[in-house]
């Protein structure tokens, strides 16, 4: 156990130094490592076990299939490397992403000719085997499994081939630097809901239109039970559009805030934070988002309001 450990943890070191770093890649004689594949091996021992018995018979049968098998091997290896040789590997722009589950990392590739049967692994990340790649330009999405929020870059990336006869594996490392933005794994539970502003303010506002002022309509929106009677839409009620409220324009009425539930773990507070934003934003409600040590974000809604909201979870 102790000498397998030693032999990982070198490997990992080998691993690291052999990574090369940067926004851009061109993979060359520089950067490509090859090696004899287990097949490969075995190949190459019944070259020699046939090299043998043909020196041993005096066949020429055995020694001529020995030759043809060596050339095989020879030519095996210079179409391994051909097959990465010459790739460019760029980063794309990495969309934000949700942790907990599998993340796609773009990463930008151009050859000048066809390759083929090539495989893309991060560390610690699934395979993926692209059976072709064009010539010219093409976007692979290589898959990463992010463990908590924030700005994270996926790791060491391995990008490898044994096409086209699998006596040779062909290979090398790229260390992406461009960070990933990864929200909370949205998960139902508890958040801390409070409304702006009191219920003083909602009085004093039915009082001024009780009165009688003129208002001018801003917005129809859902009837909440707190605003009474008197703010229904009873023109849309009766076409069937349900129960609205009436907006005015110089009216201040209450907001929806959102903060974490102070009961919970900080990390599983965001979590669910994430889980009622989406909630929220799929129902187009409006909400605020209030987190300690952060700017609050005010109260609004739509794509970027939320997208504002989910990135302050983020970096919280």
């Amino acid at each position: 156990m102790r000498w397998s450990a030693a032999l990982q943890r070198h490997r990992q070191r080998l691993e690291r130094r052999l990574a090369r770093r940067g926004p851009q890649l061109r993979l060359n004689l520089r950067n490509l490592y090859i090696l004899p594949t287990g097949f490969g091996g075995l190949w190459l021992l019944g070259t020699a076990v046939l090299y043998l018995l043909g020196i041993n018979g005096n066949s020429n049968g055995p020694l001529l299939l020995a030759f043809l098998c060596s050339g095989l091997f020879l030519l095996s290896l210079f179409l391994t490397q051909f097959n990465l040789q010459g790739l460019e590997l760029a980063v794309d722009h990495p969309q934000p992403a949700f942790a907990g589950s599998s993340v796609n990392y773009p990463v930008q590739v151009r050859s000048a000719c066809v390759r083929h049967q090539l495989q893309l692994q991060f560390e610690g990340g699934p395979l993926q085997l692209i059976p072709s790649i064009p010539a010219g330009p093409t976007l692979i999405q290589a898959p990463w499994a992010p463990a908590q929020r924030g700005l994270h870059t996926p790791g060491r990336l391995k990008l490898y081939s044994k096409a086209p006869l699998g006596l040779f594996v062909c290979w090398s490392y790229w260390v992406p630097p461009k960070p990933q933005l990864i929200f909370p794994q949205p998960v139902a539970g508890p958040v801390r809901e409070h409304w702006i502003p009191a219920q003083e303010l909602r009085n004093v506002l039915a009082d001024a239109i009780q009165a009688g002022g003129a208002e001018t309509l801003r917005e129809l929106s859902p009837h909440r039970p707190e605003e009474g009677l008197q703010r229904v839409a009873w023109k849309q009620m009766a076409r069937g559009r349900g129960w609205l409220a009436k907006r005015f324009e110089s009216e201040t009425t209450s907001q929806l805030h959102l903060s974490p539930d102070p009961g919970v773990d900080r990390e599983r507070a965001l979590e669910h934070l994430c889980a009622r934003i989406l909630e929220l934003s799929d129902h187009n409600q409006p909400f605020g988002l209030t987190i300690g040590g952060l700017e609050p974000i005010p109260h609004g809604q739509g794509r970027h309001h939320r997208e504002a909201a989910l990135r302050a979870l983020a970096l919280a």
